[in-house]
């Protein structure tokens, strides 16, 4: 069978999007593990299709025998995209018992989420209990292992230009991707020391798909698999 990356289309006009629709529903359809819930989901979160996408997550959380915390990640952030940020921050709580947790984040993801919602909506989670939750999971000595360091910059542990240190690594790309991540949540500190309007600006800016990075696919497709570009997309609006 050949194999056709949907991704173009989905990038491409309604018609285009609707076929690219239908092949990771398909795919979803014959092999329906993670990988490709995660990637229907992520599909129908680009097409602006929340509802869709958070009835996706749900049902796949309530079926599957293995759940990781990134589908109650992307299931709070289809909830906040529509509008109901209490909803959102209780899938993000419920995703910290997540049986699997993503092995690259080490379970700060959540509550790196969860400082997010405290800061745009002070009365969903208590900001307190959610940097005490970010201190204890620095505890774990794996944090300083990518995404650790935001975890760190969030509550005043290391400084801006350490951090900016921790983003370069060997890979271009992986430098890029790190340093697109680290200023979604540094805008996140500089929206509490001005005003919404800056915020609006930074993240128009770290969601502007028609810039020249973002025509490489797999800057693209790493990218949209953060729950942040989501997040940073609807808060532009």
């Amino acid at each position: 069978m050949i194999h056709i990356n949907p991704w173009p289309l989905l990038r491409a006009g309604e018609v285009e999007q609707e076929q690219g629709l239908r092949l990771v529903q398909q795919a979803y359809v014959e092999q329906p593990y993670a990988s490709e819930a995660m990637t229907l989901g992520v599909a129908l979160m680009w097409l602006g299709r929340y509802s869709e996408a958070w009835e996706h997550f749900h049902s796949f959380i309530e079926t599957a025998p293995r759940v990781g915390d990134n589908s109650y990640g992307m299931a709070g952030v289809a909830k906040w995209c529509l509008g109901r940020p209490d909803e959102a921050v209780h899938e993000w709580r419920t995703g910290l018992r997540a049986e699997y947790a993503r092995a690259s984040g080490f379970g700060i993801i959540m509550p790196l989420l969860l400082f997010f919602a405290a800061v745009l909506q002070p009365d969903a989670p208590d900001r307190t209990s959610v940097e005490q939750l970010i201190r204890k999971k620095i505890l774990d000595i794996r944090i300083c292992n990518w995404p650790g360091p935001i975890a760190k910059l969030m509550i005043g542990e290391i400084s801006y230009s350490d951090f900016d240190n921790l983003c370069s690594v060997r890979s271009q790309q992986e430098t890029s991707d790190r340093i697109w991540l680290g200023e979604f949540y540094k805008s996140l500190i500089q929206y509490e020391q001005s005003n919404h309007a800056v915020l609006v600006a930074s993240m128009r800016k770290l969601t502007d798909t028609s810039q020249s990075e973002w025509q490489d696919d797999n800057v693209f497709l790493s990218r949209i698999w953060h729950e942040e570009f989501f997040l940073a997309r609807h808060e532009a609006l």
